[in-house]
């Protein structure tokens, strides 16, 4: 009788020593339902490293998508695209701006070399007909080359909000993955006992 007394009480001594301890002592041992904690992700720059391994552009989107990350990837996704729309509009419009260049450049010399071959036709008693049209050649050209220039100046200047707002949502996507992602896969329902005014009880922790 003795001996059962001793050993329900190593048992009681045994369970309260359990409650005791904190809650997460009892949360899951590795291969039993624990999953596998998501690396943490960092930035540095334009390089994204998630722990040594160092990632950019496409590599990061498909680090959020081996993560399950929607919302992370749906942000880096839409600024990337912002991003590179921006840097396309920005060298477009140095291309049109240098064209545009070269074409007033270009009709200036024509309607100034127009206009002495007219004079000197007129000196030698012609009607200057061959002047008058390239000095009007010339002015199609100086306004084309003008139309080029201020299209291309409107290009770079609505470029830049694009590379911001796109960088920007990149950028953000790290803490979006960490804050979100990350720690919501971290909390993981376990059991654990408890002690209640009824008793001993198990619990799920959230």
């Amino acid at each position: 009788m003795k001996k059962t007394t001793h050993i329900l009480l190593l048992i009681a001594i045994f369970l309260v020593s359990m409650v005791a301890q904190p809650a997460f002592a009892a949360s899951p041992k590795k291969g039993k339902g624990k999953k596998k904690a998501k690396p943490e992700l960092a930035r540095v720059g334009n390089k994204y490293y998630a722990g040594k391994e160092e990632m950019k552009g496409k590599q990061v989107l498909e680090f959020y998508a081996q993560q399950n990350c929607q919302e992370a990837y749906n942000q880096f996704k839409t600024g990337r695209n912002c991003y590179i729309s921006g840097w396309t509009l920005l060298g477009a419009g140095a291309g049109m701006t240098v064209i545009g260049l070269g074409c007033v450049i270009g009709g200036v010399v024509n309607t100034l070399g127009g206009a002495m071959g007219a004079m000197g036709e007129a000196v030698q008693g012609g009607d200057g007909e061959g002047g008058i049209g390239r000095m009007n050649s010339g002015k199609s050209t100086t306004i084309a080359g003008a139309v080029l220039i201020g299209i291309g100046a409107a290009a770079q200047i609505a470029c830049g909000p694009l590379i911001v707002v796109g960088r920007k949502k990149m950028y953000q996507s790290v803490d979006l993955y960490n804050v979100t992602c990350r720690k919501r896969a971290q909390v993981q329902p376990y059991w654990s006992i408890q002690t209640s005014n009824n008793g001993l009880g198990f619990a799920v922790n959230f």
